[in-house]
């Protein structure tokens, strides 16, 4: 994949991480599979023509929140 590719990957990463964080904060909190399931289906949606799987954009979302750490 070319630098723009993967910098369209990351900026909807963004927005669906955004996206899902937003909608984590409402009163009462709902539960995280009820919400994210339709979110990053929305997002994924948008990434899938640049042939990206659903695992690598699910990644990609964990890498933006720091979910995979550098061992020591």
């Amino acid at each position: 994949m070319n630098q723009a590719t993967e910098n369209a990957i990351q900026a909807e990463a963004k927005r669906c991480s955004d996206a899902i964080k937003s909608a984590m904060k409402v009163k009462p909190k709902p539960k995280f599979d009820s919400v994210s399931k339709p979110l990053l289906s929305k997002h994924y949606a948008n990434v899938k023509p640049l042939g990206v799987t659903f695992v690598k954009f699910v990644s990609v979302i964990g890498r933006l929140n720091g979910r995979y750490g550098v061992e020591s």
